[in-house]
């Protein structure tokens, strides 16, 4: 990895972020042509937390795609072997991996599973900048290039140019809303998270991935590979700001309505404070433009419950390499064509996740139900309620992040 780039530093292709999406878009790439010049920039150096997550049996096949299998190293993950859900019903339902044609699946930790495939698209050939931010404010585009100011403590260490830049920024998506695009917000998720040291065992606590519906939302629990548990509790940031949930005694008090998560999060002993991270659904209304596009959370966001965060930002950095390869060939369609895909698939989404929540009834006068329940339409009104969760969450991460 790089400390800075050449004052003349030139570029076919910057990324502005190094997760799951950007450091996939970067592979992809140098995986299409070797000889493409990569940079992927990334604000973090990876220490901050980050919720943990299941990689389902399918993810394999992506990782495959991107070259990076053969190098996964065990110690990054724990084998998952299904999914319980108490969804509709109190009663458990089981989904067995040992029916999928991929085998099992994996509990990542997302701080070293990111950090892992930012190293492998250094290894690709990227030139990856740890630590730096592109300034989205200052963003010049002069004839067939773009000019990327980066910035290290609030001090420009230098600029770098490219053919295309890429957004993979987050959910934030702060390239692309430089260029104008917008959110479409279609609901207003939260989750408060904890990560728990499992100090015992007990029949409820294994490597499965438990989902629980409870009246003000659901609960998501998942063992991770450093002997710790990461339990989180969706539900509107409406609810939210009603609630307590800052303390972990008051957070604990909240799965009074999800016996089985109960029980599992009594197994372990908090190791610090709630954090609360945006969940919400949303797009851009335009994730593509002229020599820009944007991929993973910043093009799109999709309910925790689909369990499809980083099988989505992996697939989606895959496609969008194929359609910057197109367009740096000459192809007047390919941005275009990208976006169309992505808007396409996203309202095959919605109804996927209308049907999903359909499934439960228990609860007809709960505000959070009631609402899932309702026909799906962009919130219009909610953006800047998601804008305050993000600015909340950020500053959650920098002053706890020490403690998790």
């Amino acid at each position: 990895m790089k400390d800075k780039p050449t004052a003349a530093g030139w570029y076919d292709v910057a990324i502005v972020g190094a997760g799951p999406a950007g450091a996939a878009t970067a592979l992809a790439l140098k995986r299409r042509a070797a000889d493409l010049r990569v940079a992927l920039i990334e604000k973090s150096d990876y220490s901050a937390f980050r919720v943990g997550e299941t990689l389902p049996p399918p993810a394999r096949r992506l990782l495959e795609r991107l070259g990076v299998w053969d190098a996964f190293p065990a110690s990054l993950a724990v084998e998952s072997y299904g999914t319980r859900a108490a969804w509709g019903s109190g009663r458990i339902q089981e989904n067995a991996f040992i029916f999928s044609p991929y085998g099992r699946g994996w509990h990542v930790g997302r701080r070293e599973f990111d950090a892992w495939l930012a190293g492998e698209a250094a290894r690709a050939g990227a030139d990856v900048f740890p630590n730096v931010r592109a300034d989205a404010a200052r963003l010049p585009r002069n004839e067939d290039e773009w000019v990327v100011a980066l910035c290290r403590s609030g001090r420009e260490i230098g600029e770098l140019r490219a053919r295309v830049v890429v957004d993979a920024s987050g959910r934030q998506s702060t390239l692309a809303r430089a260029c104008g695009a917008r959110h479409l917000v279609f609901d207003r998720l939260v989750g408060v998270a904890v990560r728990c040291r499992i100090d015992r065992m007990s029949p409820g606590l294994d490597t499965y991935t438990l989902v629980e519906a409870c009246p003000d939302g659901w609960w998501y629990s998942a063992t991770l590979p450093d002997g710790h548990m990461v339990a989180m509790f969706m539900t509107d940031a409406d609810h939210m700001r009603g609630a307590p949930w800052r303390s972990v005694e008051e957070w604990r008090a909240l799965a009074a309505g999800a016996p089985l998560t109960a029980e599992r999060i009594a197994c372990g002993t908090a190791a610090g404070e709630p954090v609360i991270c945006a969940a919400s659904s949303q797009r851009l209304d335009r994730c593509a433009g002229d020599g820009w596009l944007a991929v993973g959370d910043a093009a799109s966001t999709v309910d925790p419950l689909s369990s499809q965060g980083v099988m989505r930002a992996l697939r989606s950095g895959i496609i969008a390499a194929r359609a910057i390869g197109d367009h740096l060939s000459g192809s007047a369609d390919a941005l275009p064509a990208h976006h169309a895909r992505l808007t396409k698939e996203y309202d095959a989404y919605l109804r996927t996740r209308a049907a999903y929540y359909a499934m439960e009834s228990r609860w007809p006068e709960s505000p959070f139900w009631r609402c899932r329940q309702a026909a799906v339409t962009h919130e219009g009104g909610s953006a800047h309620a998601i804008r305050m969760e993000n600015q909340h969450q950020e500053e959650s991460e920098k002053g706890r992040a020490r403690h998790l």
